[in-house]
């Protein structure tokens, strides 16, 4: 299945297309005895979809109507569902697979939501959809254009797919997405006679980055996106990911667990008064200078308590940012704050992340090359003159700023971001909105982009400060627009309603509120009033920040 040919492919459905004649099946007899009565949006409507081309290239491989309690892989589906599988083929080297999950008729409320996922990854996302399902919507994922290889010690981010398909490059930057969206709209159609009346996609990491391709390509998709932790530069992004994992590549101990949690535990404690009040977080990575050199071990210095010169200048190098050799900056570092997540995102076996193959099976398509060796001038010069299928590198992964349709039609954005983001450094977010602004002017850019940074936040949700707004950052305290910034999208696409803050919570690993918090519209920020509880979001006002 996984590289039909367009013939084959053709072959395969009208194969498929005799299975009711001979009185088989793709769906299963449970799915057939919990059947509702017939009509649109019901599984007679939603057997009627199998084997169906519903777009260009596009067929529905498999349609059944699922009862209650239903597993998809380790998620137990907890409603009633009709299940949509279909593959899209727009060149002879695609295979580009999605998932639409549909409630009944009578559950439908009447809005689609499309799910994004992370990394490089190639799967459909059934935990987020079963979120949006069970709140009503019509949902779909994508698994942007290949599948996952169980084998593949990088799992997510192996790129042993992209290795001499460029068309599979392409679908991952961003036709996989527009293509599947296509799709989840005719399976809409299909289903329940009527198309949906609003249009959502919610997602953080590389799913963020595709909300920004989507909103400057396809500005028409979607009428309203939460997007997270946007690495909208993507070919800069792994060059921002390569650099952080160069100490760890030529020097196993550049990171450890302890030397990135004494790091940690240096800044916090050098920087979390600066924004006047002591509770663990720093509200603004910018305003901390702290220098790693303060803790480097001297003849005195006990293992475990102080950092070797080669931590020091790692620390030093991922904090600096990529640059050339003559001192040009070409991608930020990460913040301050973000060190406990280091050895994760940067130990061995695989320090750099998505980036790790990424230059050697995607970019050079050399099996050969080593990230220890990337040279920062001449194979950045090389990378950027890539050409994939006779475009370059940044037209395929590579979302320009420029939302100027998407915005026309009334589209809204939420963009969000942890401050203590360990993979995806904060200020690539606030470098996209402030071009937003800056293009734009503020009064207009905040009439359908506002951007939303969490202190403390990890990547995409965790970390020692505030999440818990819902999306990828984890279900909010309160149900509603003011605490879940995915509701509060849709208040803003369907009332009006601007969101100008959201109150986040941190929740202990026993589940219990320990705090909350104002996140603020940036460039406001959460300040303490001066009186009053600090673990109390009513503490503090939303206002701007005094001048660096």
């Amino acid at each position: 299945m996984r590289d039909l040919s367009r013939s084959h492919l053709k072959t395969f459905v009208s194969v498929l297309a005799l299975l009711p004649v001979l009185g088989l099946s793709a769906s299963s007899d449970r799915a057939r005895a919990a059947a509702p009565a017939t009509g649109h949006g019901d599984a007679k409507s939603c057997a009627a979809m199998a084997y169906r081309t519903i777009a260009p290239g596009t067929v529905v491989t498999s349609a059944g109507y699922y009862p209650q309690g239903t597993s998809v892989g380790s998620i137990k589906v907890d409603v009633p569902f009709c299940r949509v599988i279909g593959v899209a083929t727009p060149t002879d080297d695609s295979h580009i697979g999605f998932e639409v999950w549909l409630p009944p008729a009578g559950a439908w409320n009447g809005d689609f939501q499309a799910e994004g996922s992370g990394g490089s990854a190639g799967a459909i996302s059934p935990a987020p959809m079963l979120t949006a399902l069970k709140r009503g919507f019509a949902t779909m994922s994508t698994d942007n254009g290949h599948l996952n290889d169980p084998k593949d010690p990088l799992g997510g981010s192996g790129q042993e797919w992209a290795f001499k398909h460029p068309q599979k490059m392409i679908d991952w930057g961003w036709r996989a997405l527009h293509l599947s969206t296509i799709a989840a709209k005719a399976a809409i159609r299909g289903f329940y006679g009527k198309v949906a009346g609003k249009n959502y996609f919610v997602a953080c990491s590389a799913g963020g980055h595709h909300a920004l391709m989507e909103a400057s390509r396809f500005p028409a998709d979607y009428d309203g996106m939460v997007a997270g932790a946007a690495p909208w530069q993507w070919t800069r992004q792994m060059l921002g990911e390569t650099w952080n994992g160069i100490p760890a590549l030529k020097d196993a101990t550049a990171i450890t667990r302890e030397s990135a949690a004494l790091l940690n535990k240096a800044v916090i404690a050098a920087c979390d008064k600066l924004d006047g009040v002591e509770d663990g977080v720093i509200a603004d990575p910018r305003r901390c200078t702290f220098d790693p050199g303060t803790l480097a071990c001297t003849a005195s210095g006990k293992p475990g308590e102080c950092l070797t010169p080669v931590q020091v200048d790692a620390a030093r190098h991922i904090y600096a940012g990529v640059t050339r050799s003559d001192g040009t900056r070409l991608f930020p570092g990460q913040a301050r704050g973000s060190e406990f997540g280091w050895p994760s995102a940067l130990m061995r076996p695989a320090p750099g992340g998505s980036s790790i193959v990424f230059w050697s099976l995607s970019v050079f398509q050399d099996r050969n090359f080593n990230n220890v060796n990337f040279d920062f001038d001449r194979d950045t010069d090389r990378a950027l003159a890539t050409k994939v299928a006779g475009m370059s590198l940044e037209d395929v992964y590579d979302s320009k700023p420029d939302l100027a349709a998407f915005k026309a039609r009334g589209g809204k954005l939420v963009l969000f971001q942890g401050w203590s983001d360990f993979q995806i450094t904060p200020l690539v977010d606030i470098a996209y909105y402030e071009a937003m602004a800056a293009r734009y002017g503020q009064a207009a850019t905040d009439k359908f982009l506002r951007f939303f940074l969490l202190p403390g936040m990890g990547h995409c949700s965790g970390g020692p400060g505030f999440s818990h707004i819902g999306g990828a950052t984890g279900a909010p305290i309160k149900d509603d627009a003011d605490h879940d910034m995915v509701r509060g999208m849709e208040a803003w696409v369907t009332r009006n309603k601007a969101p100008a803050q959201f109150i986040a919570a941190h929740i202990d690993t026993g589940g219990q509120v320990t705090a909350t918090r104002p996140v603020c519209m940036y460039p406001k920020q959460a300040l303490y009033k001066g009186s009053g509880d600090p673990k109390d979001a009513a503490s503090f006002v939303c206002a701007a920040p005094p001048a660096m």
